[in-house]
């Protein structure tokens, strides 16, 4: 039988085993966000992947009045398709990994359309807004598994999640 003091020293060194590889663990999840977001970051001479939007090009009008002005590089994980509607509200579409289960307005079998107007998900989008990022979505389907010659741009994609997790949602409007 053990005595009080055998198994209170067991005990201290499996708190301690316990511990470390818990530091271990937490540094190592730092350190994975580290990388994970340096490779989201993309090359600065990284261009816009604008195939996966063909047709869509800037000044393209869209459904419900909306118009393309900008596609970016990939940045932070994701692509931002900016549009501007009839009244010069500006919007930032950001394509996003599909992580399995839709979190956008709007998704492909690949990606996620996620609306970043400012809102936390609790107001309506105005209808006609819908229904250009369901076309936008539809010319996304027909794109995106013509990747061969671009697969740097979707391996630097994140799921929104991700993205969230790695920057905090207020740096991503």
């Amino acid at each position: 039988m053990q005595t009080r003091r055998q198994l209170m020293q067991k005990l201290g060194l499996g708190v301690a085993v316990v511990t470390a590889g818990a530091t271990v663990s937490t540094a190592a999840r730092a350190e994975h966000r580290r990388q994970l977001g340096a490779f989201a970051e993309g090359g600065s001479t990284a261009a816009a992947p604008w195939w996966l939007v063909a047709p869509l090009r800037p000044g393209l009008r869209l459904a419900g009045g909306w118009r393309v002005l900008d596609l970016g590089p990939v940045r932070r994980g994701a692509a931002v398709l900016t549009l501007a509607g009839a009244e010069g509200v500006e919007v930032g579409v950001h394509i996003c990994a599909h992580g399995g289960k839709a979190q956008g307005l709007a998704s492909s079998r690949l990606f996620d359309l996620v609306l970043m107007d400012g809102g936390q998900g609790d107001r309506p989008t105005p209808v006609g807004l819908a229904h250009a990022m369901n076309g936008l979505a539809r010319a996304i389907s027909r794109n995106e598994l013509e990747a061969a010659d671009d697969l740097d741009h979707l391996a630097r994609m994140l799921t929104h999640a991700e993205r969230v997790e790695l920057y905090g949602p207020e740096s991503l409007t």
